[in-house]
């Protein structure tokens, strides 16, 4: 950005971005872009609804939106930037010939879970009524053509909560079915802006712009407009005018700096392994890597710490990961963790022993073999030890250089992997012998292969 570049007052633009908001109506505005689309309202209200709801998208709302909805459903999940999340429109009910098809279904959980954990599902409205018997079908139905994972059905009685909710015109009728829940356009509208009136100056420029469409459009939808303030108006629109090129620059360079730091993100989760491959005997220690298209869920760990006690689709983990999440990225900082998967059935569910794998390891941990494993991890000075739970047991934050984002990350990524994995430390023993001796309490029989030690580095 130009050093000539008019100074800008936080606070004044702020103002004017939440007052713009507050406007339900302009002098001679133009048409809002839903006037302008194709496709009945009902559609292009559906695909906004998933995308701003989508904390995956780039709209840079992130949790936000999704949020302040299940604020508004009644419907309470806590930890959802902790779980993964998957967004489907037009679903259908497994093995219907008719017309079973649900407009929009939320579902979340662990990301390692077989299935997820929790679902909403949604039938809009806006001009039709309901079908006949549409949401009695919805509500009897028990399967659902919905993908998770290698998984590619939802089965109700796995779910362990869920909500029904009917998004209709405040006039309109109510639906049939009592276990959805009728929600207004007009609530909805309200909550979304309850939610981000006070933090809109965080989130990108343009998906302001597009979500403060939206929200009209809903308003119109609901006939919610008000009469014009010409001299209000006037004000905010001078604060506008005042500093209209800055205002341009900061959405370019917002929009640049967006893709750049996906483009990082990206970069790293494709070249992390070669990156390592280089440097250690990755393969001839006996350890193996797994690349996930999410930046998340990017793992290194002993092959032998894979093991398939049940023959079912989920495994026995023990692992360790790092995350090039934009979010980490702008924060500068290498997340390294060992961690154990906390919803997989296979390690979660009380076995013929008496005892879950979990719940024994963590026991474990903190009694036979607390000594050994703290003095592993006092040598390595780490940032936070949750021996007690399953998920991330250690975790410990690699400074990154702002300068040299990208090397920065790889040089501390190779300084991580040396620290918790190496030949010469003493966690990847100690946390073994504790797997060998949880899997033969609870499955009765030794893991299939051989622990080979830590991760040798090439000469």
């Amino acid at each position: 950005m130009a050093d000539d570049s008019p100074e800008l007052e936080r606070e004044e633009l702020e103002k004017f971005v939440q007052q713009y908001m507050e406007l339900d109506r302009r002098t001679q505005r133009p048409q809002g872009i839903y006037s302008i689309l194709s496709a009945s309202r009902e559609k292009k209200y559906q695909d906004t609804l998933q995308y701003f709801l989508d904390p995956r998208k780039s709209h840079g709302f992130r949790y936000t939106l999704l949020s302040q909805f299940f604020e508004c459903i009644d419907f309470y999940e806590f930890n959802l930037s902790g779980q993964h999340i998957e967004i489907e429109d037009e679903v259908w009910i497994a093995g219907d010939e008719g017309e079973g098809r649900i407009d929009l279904i939320i579902a979340g959980g662990s990301a390692l879970g077989d299935h997820p954990r929790w679902a909403v599902f949604l039938e809009l409205k806006v001009g039709a009524e309901e079908g006949t018997e549409q949401t009695r079908k919805y509500a009897e139905a028990d399967t659902w053509d919905f993908s998770w994972f290698d998984a590619d059905t939802i089965e109700i009685e796995k779910l362990e909560s869920t909500k029904y909710v009917y998004l209709k015109r405040e006039a309109a009728d109510s639906p049939t079915e009592s276990i959805f829940e009728a929600v207004s356009w007009a609530d909805l509208a309200e909550s979304f802006e309850a939610g981000t009136q006070a933090s809109l100056f965080e989130y990108p420029n343009r998906s302001v712009i597009q979500f403060t469409d939206f929200i009209q459009s809903l308003k119109e939808t609901e006939g919610m407009d008000s009469a014009i303030d010409e001299d209000e108006l006037n004000e905010r629109l001078n604060v506008y005018f005042e500093h209209s090129d800055l205002i341009q620059q900061v959405e370019q360079a917002n929009s640049q700096f967006e893709s750049d730091f996906d483009d990082v993100s990206t970069y790293l989760q494709d070249n992390w392994v070669d990156k390592l491959v280089s440097k250690y005997n990755i393969e001839e220690s006996g350890w193996t890597t797994s690349v996930s298209s999410n930046p998340e869920y990017q793992k290194l760990f002993p092959a032998y710490w894979d093991q398939d006690p049940l023959n079912s689709t989920s495994t026995i983990q023990l692992f360790y990961r790092h995350s090039p999440t934009t979010e980490l990225l702008r924060n500068q900082t290498l997340r390294f963790r060992l961690r154990l998967p906390p919803a997989r059935n296979v390690h979660t569910e009380t076995q013929d022993s008496g005892h879950s794998f979990n719940t024994l390891f963590a026991e474990k941990c903190l009694s036979t073999y607390n000594d050994r494993i703290h003095d592993a991890l006092t040598k390595i000075g780490v940032d936070d030890i949750r021996l007690g739970s399953a998920s991330a047991l250690v975790t410990k934050d690699y400074p990154l250089d702002p300068n040299n984002l990208v090397g920065s990350y790889f040089d501390q990524l190779d300084t991580a992997v040396s620290e918790f994995c190496g030949p010469y430390c003493e966690l990847p023993i100690v946390m073994n012998d504790v797997f060998e001796e949880v899997y033969q309490d609870v499955f009765d029989e030794d893991p299939i292969g051989e622990f080979l030690g830590g991760l040798s580095k090439r000469e």
